[in-house]
């Protein structure tokens, strides 16, 4: 009987992607009740799981996946390494037409590829399959670890220099020992008056995947919770002598952060602020912003929505001197999004950058001079900071999917090719084109490379983001009403599976490719070229 090949694609984003999408006891898994199928796994030095751990699973280990029906990987893939007529699963970042990714949709139009993405996978309950809280986790750990040198440099000793970026920890488990041995110190030792106590934190979008994330990993600290409510209050007690031992956390919902234009009693309900956000205006910046010393930013936020912290805002803050924030630890990193003052992405190796909110400059070094400034951590790929529990939790989420694409043949239409529908509404491109669902992005895609006119482009946005919105809505909807058929079923006689035959020659590679993309840097011109572009709600 013919294997049925699926490759695992070496991460090649960046040097600090170590994540893998199947660990090896997930490809035992697999290759055990699935016998036809072979996994072949690309060599690789860094990744958290070892070539040889593959290995002894029974895996395959080469360079060369071409005789794989689908690959299976988490990042970008570089656009010289599209494989002809291949079968892809991973994160695009193509569904919203962002302008940095067009050419990588370009690509697997015209190189035939069937591309199933990630954010458009969900489970019964319409859970997104690969919504996990580690960015929310690895944000604040490494976060913890700036702000403890930030300190140092105003001339502050804290527990929080005991704390290390979060890539450093083999594990959660290790980097939560650390977190609890500073939060163990700051009860005994105390924090410096200097810092200007109380410590609050906020977090934004504390009910969403990226904000429990974070909550969970400030508990490590013995953190007290406390309400929007209470803020005011502890803000003018700064001589209470609890301050001085406790980091106070304080979670906010989207209702804490608007209300509505006209009608300043009505009821907010997430339904009407989604589907009408023109309707409401922001109130974070001046009811709870100035009682923070540190916001941690994990709410989602589209175009269409308002920003809850602008420019003039903060600038207004600080002039008025009614602001206490010292930094900003920005998980879902929107560039000039929820917070304005995003002007740029960083990387572990330069983990913050300086706002200055009096002359709205950015600078990378700390300047003693400059007291106002507010530090800044905008790393936009931190799960991949935390590459064990991560691929340990894709491992669970894939396992059962992956022989889907094996036993599946993406010659025949959608409909007939032997996904489920909850795959076949993952399915972007198919056949050269992009399938019905996604239809979408080729007119957002116009209206993101020639709309000048602001009012229009904040209006249509707007209307594509709610179509975005429904056509999610539709997926979600459509999977709930599947009776998904038992994968056991898979191997058994009932289903007949045509045999793959790899045809090398059909995948040559029509396009080069020089380097590498450099998805950051891309990012950041494109932003800059598109400015113009940008909803302005303040």
């Amino acid at each position: 009987m013919d294997k049925l090949y699926i490759g695992i694609r070496a991460e090649d984003k960046s040097y600090m992607e170590r994540r893998t999408p199947i660990p090896p006891h997930d490809c035992k898994y697999i290759m055990e009740k699935h016998n036809r199928i072979q996994i072949v796994v690309q060599p690789s030095t860094k990744r958290i799981f070892t070539d040889d751990q593959y290995i002894k699973v029974g895996c395959l280990v080469q360079e060369d996946l071409s005789i794989c029906r689908a690959i299976i990987c988490i990042k970008e893939i570089p656009l010289d390494k599209y494989i002809e007529g291949m079968t892809y699963l991973n994160w695009s970042h193509t569904l919203e037409a962002e302008p940095y990714n067009m050419p990588a949709l370009d690509v697997m139009l015209k190189k035939n590829i069937r591309h199933l993405e990630y954010e458009r996978i969900y489970d019964d309950n319409g859970v997104n399959i690969t919504s996990f809280p580690y960015a929310g986790i690895s944000g604040i750990i490494t976060f913890l670890n700036e702000y403890g040198k930030y300190l140092l440099k105003r001339d502050m000793n804290t527990p929080f220099l005991q704390i290390g970026p979060t890539f450093q920890y083999y594990n959660k488990k290790d980097a939560y020992e650390a977190l609890q041995k500073a939060g163990q110190a700051i009860k005994e030792r105390g924090l410096p008056n200097k810092l200007g106590l109380p410590l609050i934190i906020g977090v934004m979008g504390s009910t969403g995947s990226c904000g429990k994330g974070s909550l969970e990993a400030l508990s490590q600290l013995q953190i007290t919770l406390v309400n929007p409510e209470d803020l005011k209050d502890l803000v003018s007690n700064p001589n209470d002598r609890k301050h001085k031992n406790t980091i106070y956390v304080c979670p906010f919902k989207t209702t804490h952060l608007v209300r509505h234009k006209h009608d300043l009693y009505k009821e907010f309900t997430s339904q009407d602020y989604y589907e009408n956000p023109l309707e409401y205006e922001p109130i974070f910046h001046f009811k709870y912003l100035p009682y923070l010393t540190i916001l941690v930013n994990d709410i989602y936020w589209e175009y269409k929505f308002p920003r809850y912290v602008t420019d003039n805002q903060i600038k207004e803050l600080v002039e008025s001197g009614n602001s206490r924030l010292q930094a900003v630890c920005d998980v879902t990193c929107d560039l000039e999004g929820s917070i304005q003052f995003l002007k740029k992405f960083t990387n572990p190796d330069h983990p913050v950058y300086y706002y200055n909110p009096i002359n709205q400059s950015i600078h990378d070094e700390f300047d003693f001079q400059s007291q106002n400034d507010i530090m800044y951590m905008s790393i936009d790929f931190l799960p991949s900071q935390m590459p064990y529990e991560a691929s340990m939790d894709f491992g669970k989420a894939l396992k059962d999917i992956v022989p889907y694409l094996a036993y599946s043949d993406p010659n025949k239409p959608l409909e007939e090719s032997g996904l489920p529908e909850f795959l076949q509404n993952a399915t972007v491109t198919f056949h050269g084109q992009l399938t019905p669902k996604y239809q979408y992005i080729n007119e957002l895609r116009k209206i993101n490379e020639t709309e000048n006119d602001h009012q229009k482009f904040k209006m249509v946005t707007s209307y594509y983001s709610n179509k975005i919105n429904a056509a999610k809505e539709n997926i979600i909807n459509d999977n709930k009403s599947i009776s998904q058929q038992l994968l056991s079923q898979l191997n058994t006689q009932e289903i007949k599976v045509d045999t793959f035959q790899s045809d090398n020659s059909s995948r040559i590679q029509h396009c080069s490719y020089n380097r590498e993309i450099n998805v950051d840097e891309a990012r950041k011109i494109n932003k800059q070229q598109t400015f113009d572009l940008q909803i302005q709600i303040q």
